[in-house]
């Protein structure tokens, strides 16, 4: 099984620094980022380019994916099938095990996720209150924070920051957030939303393999990533 290596981060109030993220797809909010600053992360959101063929430049490297993520491979899978269940956003419930290929691409990222972020300064987060909560994020340079009101629209944001790549991902309903380094054995994921939960926690998918992600515990689940113990 496949798991993602986390980063350090933290909830702390938007007190303590303040930063937005910004997405051109879904809600059109702005982001923030602290330079200087001892406290959290913020990521943002993306807009379409081609995939980069190399790291030397990380921000650069930053795209919208154009094409969906392959079909997840059912077959393979660490959890029951009817245990990943998705919201249909209509009062109702399917579970993986039941749900067709045009229910799953249609609920696929109904909660867009950012892959492009945009930051401002710790300043630009007057809409903040002091009570809010961040996500924070503290890299080699510089401290970032994502605002909860934020992810509460996105949960999940890619980004490099001082060329690492970091998945920042929050989970509204059981309110976990983790940050993880998004490269697993030399390879750069890209990560999305399911619109499904398993064990009542976002389930993230990634665009290289199509696998299903456990989000609190960023393992893979579902997919070639995830591990054969269970079988359809």
């Amino acid at each position: 099984m496949s798991t993602l290596r986390a980063r350090p981060g933290f909830v702390l109030p938007a007190l303590l620094l303040l930063a937005l993220a910004c997405s051109r797809q879904g809600p059109d909010l702005s982001a923030t980022s602290p330079s200087t600053a001892s406290g959290g992360p913020v990521q943002a959101q993306p807009a379409p380019i081609s995939p980069p063929a190399a790291e030397s430049t990380p921000r650069s490297a930053l795209y919208t994916p154009a094409e969906p993520p392959p079909k997840v491979d059912t077959g393979i899978a660490s959890v029951a099938l009817d245990d990943v269940v998705f919201d249909t956003f209509r009062g109702g419930y399917i579970p993986l095990s039941q749900a067709t290929d045009e229910e799953v691409e249609e609920l696929r990222d109904s909660i867009n996720p950012i892959y492009e972020p945009r930051y401002g300064s710790a300043e630009s987060g007057e809409w903040l209150r002091d009570a809010d909560l961040v996500i924070g994020y503290v890299s080699q340079d510089d401290a970032y924070a994502y605002p909860v009101k934020m992810l509460n629209l996105h949960e999940i944001v890619n980004d490099f920051i001082d060329g690492v790549p970091v998945l920042v991902s929050y989970c509204p309903l059981c309110a976990s957030a983790v940050v993880y380094s998004r490269e697993l054995d030399g390879q750069v994921l890209l990560f999305g939303n399911t619109s499904a939960l398993h064990e009542s926690d976002m389930v993230m998918y990634d665009h290289r393999t199509g696998s299903y992600w456990f989000q609190v515990l960023g393992e893979a689940i579902v997919g070639p990533r995830g591990s054969p113990c269970f079988h359809r």
